[in-house]
């Protein structure tokens, strides 16, 4: 049986070659493999569960539609498939093909492989050996997941180590060993990642993805919404309606919304208030619309809302930073962006944004016209867990965004041309658009649980 030594020396084993052969094409709800070791083939047409049985099976699965079930001590299994991907329990390994798309491990020790293209690759617990290929892969080290090996890490490859408190390269160069013809970057005083066959002089800055570095900070803004402080025309944090918006509220047709932004001062739609507040949480609420009130926000199916910061507040550069629970529910989109406090459009500045059926993809974008077309600069980094309470950030430079999730640092771009002047913050609760429209018509309303919105400024231009 062929093996790989993980980080610590363990021999983590392959699926061994397969003797039978198993299609999914026309075998119905079920498909059984043998006590020997299989190949299990899924079909994207085909809606089944898998069952491989005793030996080393390898499943092939083509879309969500195919499902593989392994019980506890019953052979080395793999999952190979273009999608992304998080590893069920009584599996060993994974290998991921599709380009950004992610490969996610189990609790125990695996063997995590991409393919061409870029892949994310995560092993959660357990000691674990990532091999990306030959694409310009993320490897991901989390605090508390045990140690593992990388074992193709290229130069156009990058790690997070971020949560275990590198806020910089230097840090990273200090931790690293050279053992052999491999580095041991030591991560804490149990764990450690091993890149095979590297040299320490090999590694450059932005290969490493590292945490928030605050010292340079000044806190500027900060609302942990023990109550909402509405905009009344003359005072108050939040305004609920776009400045551009109509006395009854407003939306964005542009981006194909399905949602009408409720104006809490338009009286004839006071039944329905989007935002609620208790135990210091703010609550964005997207739901069907009351028939009752569809003649005055045109005709609108839902409802949700928009908070903006556009009369009170405004900053160039700094940090910006949302702690919030997002709804994981197909067809809702929540955000918390920046605008330009002049009214004009782009730039724009997406700290995060997400579609509820795909909860592990961060959305984060720069919008520029700087060049006198609409141009954006974007990433979609995957992480493990977005469920429950996360803070999601942006830091805006003179030179460069970086945004951030829990403060480790995933994506970062340069600063568009003309991105350089005050900017307020937005957050809202969008349903449509890119997420589609809600398979259950929100039967069961969607809400976006807001814990606190911070800003700071930087350092050097503070006045």
């Amino acid at each position: 049986m062929a093996t790989v030594l993980n980080a610590r020396g363990v021999p983590l084993p392959y699926s061994g070659s397969s003797v039978k052969w198993f299609s999914a094409t026309n075998s119905g709800p079920a498909l059984y493999g043998s006590m020997y070791n299989d190949s299990m083939y899924g079909d994207a047409g085909v809606t089944v569960q898998m069952f491989g049985g005793k030996g080393d099976d390898i499943y092939y699965l083509y879309s969500s539609k195919n499902k593989a079930v392994e019980l506890a001590n019953q052979g080395v299994d793999t999952i190979s498939t273009p999608m992304s991907y998080r590893l069920p329990e009584n599996f060993e390994n994974l290998t991921v093909t599709g380009d950004k798309r992610y490969a996610f491990g189990n609790a125990v020790d695996n063997i995590i492989t991409g393919g061409s293209g870029q892949q994310t690759l995560d092993g959660l617990q357990g000691d674990d050996v990532l091999k990306g290929g030959s694409g310009a892969d993320i490897f991901v080290v989390t605090s508390g997941n045990g140690s593992d090996l990388i074992l193709d890490f290229g130069a156009s490859d990058s790690v997070r180590v971020g949560s275990y408190g590198f806020i910089s390269f230097e840090e990273v160069q200090l931790n690293m060993v050279q053992s052999g013809a491999d580095v041991r970057l030591d991560l804490s005083e149990d764990e450690f990642v091993v890149f095979a066959n590297k040299t320490i002089d090999q590694f450059t800055a932005g290969q490493f993805k590292l945490a928030l570095d605050r010292s340079a900070l000044e806190l500027s803004f900060s609302d942990d919404f023990n109550t909402l402080d509405l905009w009344n025309g003359s005072s108050g944090t939040w305004d609920s309606n776009f400045w551009w918006g109509a006395a009854n509220g407003s939306t964005l047709t542009d981006n194909n919304e399905l949602q009408w932004y409720v104006d809490t001062d338009y009286a004839p739609t006071s039944s329905v208030n989007p935002f609620s507040v208790e135990d210091g949480i703010l609550t964005i609420t997207a739901a069907r619309a009351p028939e009752a009130i569809r003649p005055f926000i045109n005709d609108y199916q839902y409802t949700s809302g928009v908070l903006t910061t556009y009369e009170s507040f405004a900053q160039t550069y700094g940090y910006f930073e949302i702690r919030a629970d997002m709804p994981e529910k197909q067809g809702v989109w929540p955000a918390f962006w920046l605008l330009p406090a002049d009214g004009s459009w782009p730039p724009e500045l997406d700290v995060v944004e997400m579609v509820g059926q795909d909860p592990n993809k961060l959305i984060m974008t720069g919008h520029s016209n700087a060049t006198g077309t609409h141009t954006t600069v974007s990433s979609t980094p995957y992480v493990a867990d977005t469920a429950g309470f996360h803070t999601y950030g942006v830091l805006w430079t003179q030179d460069e965004l970086v945004w951030y999730f829990d403060d480790v640092g995933v994506a970062r771009a340069a600063t568009p041309a003309d991105m350089h002047d005050p900017m307020y913050m937005l957050v809202n609760l969008a349903v449509g658009g890119i997420a589609g429209t809600p398979a259950d018509g929100l039967a069961t309303p969607a809400e976006m649980q807001i814990d606190y919105i911070h800003a700071y400024a930087l350092d050097d231009w503070l006045v």
